[in-house]
């Protein structure tokens, strides 16, 4: 069969003739690979049983072959009217906004959520999520203009671009949170955003409205520096 292949870490993958997988217990199913989510691994993908049944499911073998093994545990079949290339794409994205949402940040309906790194894929998706889960206000972060604007039709209420200097971004950010408290803040990417949103943040004691923060990436750097007076007189969850 044909597929991609890693030699050796850094290197690109290789288009070749590879071993088709062998079923090792009975516990993993073949299945035929019809689409697999280009990502670090390439470990989750769509492909049909047997019997011809179309699922997503979770890699044991890699998945960007014509072939893979997988767990029956680890598999859902897919409904009729989603597209391979679709179902393959968006799990990932999925999961990481409503994980991100639901479990961790805990959200409830009428709650007002700011997503920073709206323009993303991900991001794109944490939108609608947020307003399937009952966002009162949906505010994005992003540099891109012309995605933030297309961002209203799939649920935000607000933007607020990166593009601006850092004064005026944090003036936005506080008109917004002192006319309606910002409850949750979903972060893909930290860096110097991140920073910005936390100052903006900062209160001046225990009346200060508690938000939940929720740092899922690091696109934009992997450190902050963060203002003692916002750990001692905010609730930041990370």
């Amino acid at each position: 069969m044909k597929a991609a292949v890693i030699y050796q870490r850094g290197d690109m993958p290789q288009c070749v003739d590879f071993p088709e997988p062998v079923v090792q217990n009975d516990d993993e199913l073949l299945i035929s690979v019809k689409a697999a989510a280009i990502k670090h691994f390439g470990g989750d993908g769509v492909g049909l049983l047997a019997d011809g049944t179309r699922i997503f499911a979770l890699g044991v073998s890699g998945m960007i072959a014509e072939k893979a093994t997988i767990e029956k545990s680890r598999m859902v079949k897919i409904p009729n009217g989603i597209d391979d290339a679709a179902a393959a794409a968006l799990p990932n994205a999925v999961a990481g906004s409503a994980m991100a949402l639901r479990f961790r940040a805990e959200m409830k309906p009428g709650e007002i959520v700011l997503i920073n790194g709206a323009t993303g894929f991900t991001g794109k998706i944490a939108v609608q999520i947020a307003k399937h889960y009952g966002a009162k206000k949906i505010i994005v972060i992003g540099r891109n203009e012309q995605s933030l604007q297309s961002l209203i039709a799939l649920g935000a209420d607000e933007t607020i671009s990166v593009k601006q200097d850092d004064e005026k971004f944090i003036s936005q950010i506080k008109d917004i949170h002192n006319n309606t408290p910002i409850d949750i803040i979903i972060d893909y990417l930290w860096g110097h955003t991140a920073e910005l949103i936390l100052a903006s943040l900062k209160g001046k004691g225990s009346l200060t409205h508690k938000t939940r923060f929720v740092s899922i990436g690091a696109v934009t750097g992997d450190k902050i520096q963060l203002s003692a007076a916002l750990t001692c007189n905010y609730r930041v969850r990370v």
